[in-house]
């Protein structure tokens, strides 16, 4: 219960970073450049004078965002694709299986950076990327467990008597497969997370003049030695994150 006590927290937090901030997280202060934990600014502020608990609840807001659609288009596309290419069969279930291994073979790098390319620099751009960078594991992992299901007796029964494919797949296949799936996907949340923040640290991740955690990262690097704190509460906050997704979705338990 207390993971997902845990999750529900995060997901409160996240919800509440796209309502409210406490200031504008591109606000200009320079008299309150550094000004440490305050009743005012409860992170404290950075070089600039903005406040870095609504610059983190801004990017966290996009991040969010980013998991939520690699989430959807890995999860839907990949699940879709390895359990008709089980049920198909043949040649259909070769092609499409070595058109699943195509999306592993390509960096996501080169993914986003064409997605970047095509429809610009936001945090929908990156999740279409990362998206379609998860769809070939996915898909290899339902279609495994496809197979396992097809090959067991109570498949074969619903078969003999005459069950349509389509209600097979429904009834039988996807009720099977659809737990582990979701623990897949969401353990993937976690690598979003942390792949979120890699592009956005070199600039991919969306525009440079919005909060993100991975950009301010970058942006706060020079402090390093005179404010560890800048860098300490982005990173804090992908650590947190991400160890919940794991926590929370992990098949061990």
């Amino acid at each position: 219960m207390l993971r997902y006590f845990a999750l529900a927290v995060l997901a409160l937090f996240l919800l509440l970073s796209a309502l409210w901030q406490p200031y504008d997280p591109d606000a200009v202060d320079i008299l309150a450049r550094h000004s440490g934990v305050t009743a005012q600014h409860l992170l404290g502020t950075d070089h600039l004078g903005r406040d870095l608990l609504s610059r983190l609840m801004a990017g966290g807001w996009r991040t969010a965002l980013v998991v939520l659609s690699v989430g959807t288009i890995a999860f839907t596309g990949g699940t879709l694709l390895g359990a008709g290419a089980a049920v198909l069969g043949g040649w259909q279930e070769r092609v499409v299986l070595r058109c699943c291994e195509f999306f592993i073979t390509v960096p996501t790098l080169i993914i986003a950076l064409t997605a970047a390319a095509i429809f610009g620099l936001t945090p929908m751009t990156v999740g279409l990327a990362l998206g379609l960078a998860g769809i070939g594991p996915t898909a290899l992992l339902a279609h495994s467990l496809s197979r396992r299901v097809l090959g067991q007796p109570f498949v074969h029964a619903a078969q003999a008597l005459g069950v349509p494919p389509l209600r097979m797949v429904l009834r039988h296949l996807l009720p099977n497969i659809l737990p582990l799936m979701i623990t897949h996907t969401g353990n993937q949340a976690g690598f979003a997370v942390t792949a979120y923040a890699s592009l956005a640290f070199i600039g991919l991740g969306a525009d440079p003049s919005k909060p993100d955690w991975g950009s301010m990262l970058f942006e706060y690097r020079v402090f390093i030695f005179d404010h560890p704190s800048l860098m300490i509460w982005p990173g804090i906050a992908i650590a947190i994150t991400v160890a919940t997704l794991n926590i929370v979705f992990d098949a061990s338990d």
